[in-house]
């Protein structure tokens, strides 16, 4: 059998990877500390405007019914790349949709990076789902939420199940590479005039995954 050390470890690029936005609703936001809304949706933010620096693929999911529970909220919804993919579902897991399946399927990524809500829930489940399909899955723990205080369970069954843990942070500098690719912050900026985004190092603080 091979050991950790004979195994080259995966780095996201942006030919290899896709971004997975798993049902930033109202609906699940309300009632949440506006401190700990803030800091969700400024990665959120920032991790759309990745998508559109690094030209990564992006995928936003709304659980049904969409009347009732809302789409992106609006600064999110201004951040998303215009080539990017907005699909409904009823299943928690994404993979059991077959519109979201062939999607992801479609978008011939190596790695799909994951952030969203619920953690516990639809997270888990699509996370398990991508696995399945034979997927890399890099987990934006930092860009995930849930009602459920303890999600500490959640997190480490898809990290013994093979996902990667990551932050927003670190992806964005994993795909940069080099100090004169130049501040994502400022292409992002370029490319959304008028968007206040703070730099990743200005993030407002977030409570760590799973604590």
């Amino acid at each position: 059998m091979p050991t950790p050390s004979d195994q080259v470890p995966f780095v996201a690029t942006s030919a290899n990877t896709a971004v997975l936005i798993i049902d930033v609703q109202p609906f699940f936001l309300d009632g949440w500390m506006s401190g700990e809304v803030e800091a969700l949706l400024s990665r959120l933010d920032y991790l759309l405007g990745v998508c559109r620096v690094h030209e990564l693929p992006a995928i936003a999911t709304f659980e049904q019914p969409t009347a009732d529970k809302g789409l992106l909220p609006e600064r999110l919804e201004r951040a998303f790349p215009e080539q990017g993919l907005r699909l409904t579902k009823d299943s928690f897991n994404c993979c059991g949709e077959p519109a979201i399946r062939a999607a992801i399927a479609t978008l011939d990524r190596e790695c799909i990076a994951v952030a969203g809500g619920e953690t516990d829930v639809c997270v888990l489940q699509s996370v398990l789902g991508l696995l399945g399909m034979g997927k890399r899955v890099m987990l934006l723990e930092d860009a995930l939420f849930s009602s459920e205080p303890n999600t500490g369970p959640a997190i480490r069954r898809m990290e013994a199940a093979g996902a990667i843990p990551s932050t927003v942070k670190a992806f964005e500098y994993e795909l940069r590479l080099t100090v004169s690719a130049g501040g994502t912050h400022r292409r992002i900026g370029a490319l959304l005039p008028g968007a206040v985004l703070p730099e990743p190092e200005a993030f407002p603080p977030v409570r760590p995954a799973g604590a």
